[in-house]
């Protein structure tokens, strides 16, 4: 099992999806890297355009730009849900990948509210880099401290990793 090398990559606003893949790191001492957004919004209609890409499943700039996981068994995208759908930073960050073909690959997302659309897109943004997705799910945020439903996330990157 410590041969498995698993690379995650989130994004996190609140926190909340950084919670998750910190927890989802330490279970397997994988490697963790946050991708932030670097695109200046005002700050009072940040959150409205960001939710209009977010439904639009646009794109943002982000750091790093790209990540390569050629040396991975494994890659665990995570993000929040906002509008339904996973953020345009995560859909960047799949976008910018190198090294991704035929990698299998779990995602999740963390929300307060429904995830609506958000498992199917991910599946469908990780299919048309050439991976295969092994596993998409969700978290609430009331459960992210919820030790049973932590442990039922690690459990489902367990399973993925022996696909």
């Amino acid at each position: 099992m410590g041969e498995m090398k698993i690379c995650i990559i989130c994004h996190s606003e609140s926190g909340n999806t950084r919670h998750v893949a910190q927890h989802i790191a330490s279970a397997f001492d994988a490697h963790l890297v946050e991708v932030t957004d670097t695109a200046s919004y005002n700050r009072l209609t940040r959150f409205f355009v960001l939710c209009k890409m977010a439904r639009g499943e646009e794109k943002t700039l982000i750091e790093p730009a790209s990540v390569d996981i050629s040396g991975y068994d494994l890659v665990v995208f995570g993000s929040p849900v906002w509008a339904f759908k996973p953020t345009p930073v995560i859909h960047a960050a799949i976008d910018g990948l190198k090294g991704c073909m035929g990698k299998p690959a779990v995602a999740f997302s963390t929300h307060s509210g429904r995830p609506g659309q958000t498992d199917e897109t991910f599946k469908k943004w990780i299919e048309d880099r050439g991976m295969v997705p092994v596993a998409v799910t969700n978290i609430h945020q009331n459960d992210i401290e919820n030790e049973k439903k932590i442990k039922e996330l690690v459990a489902l990157v367990s399973a993925s990793v022996k696909v």
